[in-house]
């Protein structure tokens, strides 16, 4: 993970749609919390920032219980923006390759290790996963394994993972998502990766039934 020198975690949101009045990232699965997962694969980069938001206080504890050096950035806004203004809080001035992932994610470890060994650190990559959430972002892949189009109307095999290693793009706020950004860069690299996002009560079932191939 040598090129990669900074990681975002987005965990900022309220996780409405989900109805637990919880930070998604403080989900536990068989003990284990979601952020304490990722900080687990994020282990070897040396700067990894959590943008905080809806119960801050209790993420920052969790997050301080097992990584000190972890970086907290404070989104007051919380309530009335998206992710992508999460995350051009996290990466301004930014200027070497990072990775964002969005923190209702379980990751499977090897192929986030897989992942992250493809990445060159010259062109961006985009994480996809096979779709199954309630809520997906479809994308369309071609021939070359190069994300072309996203959309969430025209249902597809594959998934936007809410993952993605960025390298000479800007994630300012002026869109909603992140993908909206991506979408300006595109055709950009695409690389699978075995993950499941938690928006919704159906996505948390789901999860809960299928976390053991996340944590091993």
């Amino acid at each position: 993970m040598s090129i990669i020198k900074h990681a975002i975690i987005t965990a900022a949101g309220m996780g409405t749609r989900l109805g637990l009045n919880m930070p998604k990232c403080l989900l536990k699965f068989s003990g284990t919390t979601i952020i304490q997962h990722q900080l687990e694969l994020l282990k070897d980069i040396e700067d990894v920032r959590i943008v905080v938001g809806f119960m801050e206080e209790d993420v920052i504890k969790v997050v301080k219980s097992i990584r000190k050096d972890a970086v907290f950035v404070r989104n007051p806004h919380y309530q009335e923006t998206s992710n992508t203004y999460s995350v051009s809080l996290a990466t301004k001035g930014l200027k070497h390759p990072h990775i964002i992932i969005d923190g209702d994610l379980l990751i499977n470890k090897k192929s986030f290790l897989k992942f992250v060994q493809s990445f060159d650190g010259k062109n961006s990559l985009i994480g996809i996963t096979n779709a199954s959430t309630d809520d997906a972002v479809y994308v369309e892949i071609d021939h070359n394994d190069n994300v072309i189009q996203f959309n969430r109307n025209k249902k597809n095999k594959y998934e936007w993972s809410g993952i993605v290693c960025i390298n000479n793009i800007i994630i300012n706020n002026k869109d909603s998502y992140v993908y909206q950004i991506l979408e300006k860069h595109l055709p950009l690299q695409a690389k699978y990766i075995e993950c499941s996002e938690i928006d919704t009560a159906d996505d948390l079932n789901r999860a809960q039934h299928l976390w053991p191939r996340y944590f091993t």
